[in-house]
């Protein structure tokens, strides 16, 4: 008996041995095979029952294996599959795609990207460019692009194509080409051969559009677009404007916009590129020309005393402006006309502050009527107006300040209704 419990007793101190080892034991399974700072000392040898705590710095790293990633242990490449994987429907979408279904209709007819059937074509299509064979130089340049999309030779292949169209004056199709390649290659090294191209093409479809209705369907003249040559010149200078911001014929387009809008009564329009290009280009040949146009456009967009005063307000300081901004030899004759658009707008704020005075006149609220009158008096008087509002304030001098009330019985039974008091 006494055996058998001696027994026991050995077996159930092994098994706690046991356990407290595994205490001890790393839950790392990574951590055994890193070295423990804190187990040697600072000569090398082991720090043992050492009552020194090693600093956070100190302690084991945990390294993940070659291959892993810190997190969760993923290897990179499943990891970079979880975040790019495209749900079922969105593949769907991609795969219905008319451009991938055009790719993959191209592959199967064994006309998918090829780079050396693509230099080929390009070397073709230069050799018939050199010659002024613009004709027969599109088909291949065109085969060039098409057979090594996204790439320099690309980039050439859509320029050269662009220039064969200008040549043989199918200048709509050049205009598309060309607004096509500085899309897709918006530093393109032939931005100011294609803005000079593109500014040409502009400023014929502008000159010629007179002789066209722009409602008027274009069918077989190619230099001109289907309809409306004229606003069509303006998308192009637009497209210049956004593709080479400071360019050298960039105020030219900024200011072709703001002359189209002008010439069609859209006269804030015109007066923000006007703006624009004063801003801007301080150094442009327009700059006097957008300065008196813009204050034109500016009074062309006032409506009158009865709406906002802001068009007013913006022409009066941009006399100022202007005025300040040239000398009066430089100026020559705009310099008096400037002077007389300043009078005006005084007469057109003196007329703005009698129209309010006659708002009050007329609903019989005299008090806020001679309020108005009197400021005509005090700040417009060498205004045609200054007569009126005297001949006014006379006429009101003795009457009431507003309006009888004709249901003061009822204001007098709630007098608390008029603070909002119920």
């Amino acid at each position: 008996m006494h055996e058998s419990v001696a027994k026991l007793c050995v077996v159930l101190a092994l098994v706690a041995a046991g356990c407290r080892s595994q205490a001890r034991a790393p839950s790392d399974p990574f951590a055994a095979r890193l070295p423990n700072p804190a187990a040697t000392a600072q000569n090398g040898a082991p720090a043992g029952n050492s009552p020194v705590k090693p600093a956070s710095y100190e302690q084991p790293q945990f390294v993940p294996p070659p291959g892993k990633s810190i997190i969760g242990l993923i290897p990179e490449e499943e990891k970079e599959a979880s975040v790019d994987e495209k749900s079922a429907w969105e593949k769907t979408l991609d795969t219905i795609k008319p451009s991938n279904v055009n790719k993959r209709i191209k592959r199967a007819l064994g006309r998918g990207p090829d780079e050396a059937v693509a230099k080929a074509a390009f070397d073709k299509g230069e050799e018939l460019f050199e010659q002024r064979k613009f004709d027969e130089a599109a088909k291949p340049f065109k085969e060039a692009a098409a057979r090594w999309p996204d790439s320099g030779l690309e980039e050439d292949a859509m320029f050269y194509l662009g220039e064969c169209y200008f040549f043989t004056d199918r200048y709509y199709a050049a205009s598309d080409k060309y607004v096509e390649l500085l899309k897709k290659y918006e530093n393109s090294r032939y931005l100011n051969d294609v803005v000079k191209r593109q500014f040409a093409i502009a400023r014929y479809w502008e000159q010629t559009a007179k002789d066209h209705k722009w409602y008027a369907l274009n069918l077989t003249d190619k230099t001109r677009p289907y309809l409306d040559p004229e606003g069509n010149a303006k998308a192009v200078y637009s497209h210049i404007h956004l593709a080479d911001s400071q360019g050298d014929l960039t105020d030219d387009a900024v200011m072709a916009m703001a002359s189209y809008c002008f010439r069609h009564n859209r006269f804030e329009e015109a007066a923000s590129y006007y703006d624009e290009l004063i801003k801007n280009f301080v150094n442009s040949e327009h700059l006097l020309t957008a300065h008196l146009l813009s204050i034109r456009a500016k009074l062309r967009a006032y409506q009158g005393p009865q709406y906002e005063a802001s068009p007013l307000n913006d022409a009066e300081a941009q006399i100022e402006k202007t005025l300040n901004t040239f000398p009066p030899e430089q100026l020559k004759d705009e310099r008096q006309r400037l002077l007389q658009a300043r009078e005006a707008i005084r007469f057109e704020r003196g007329q703005r502050v009698f129209q309010a005075g006659e708002y009050y006149y007329k609903i019989k609220y005299y008090r806020s009527a001679r309020h108005y009158y009197e400021n005509v008096l005090r700040d417009f008087p060498d205004t045609a107006f200054d007569q009126m509002a005297k001949d006014r304030l006379e006429e009101t001098k003795d009457l009431p300040a507003v309006p009888h009330d004709y249901f003061k019985w009822l204001t007098e039974l709630l007098p608390a209704a008029e603070h909002g008091v119920r």
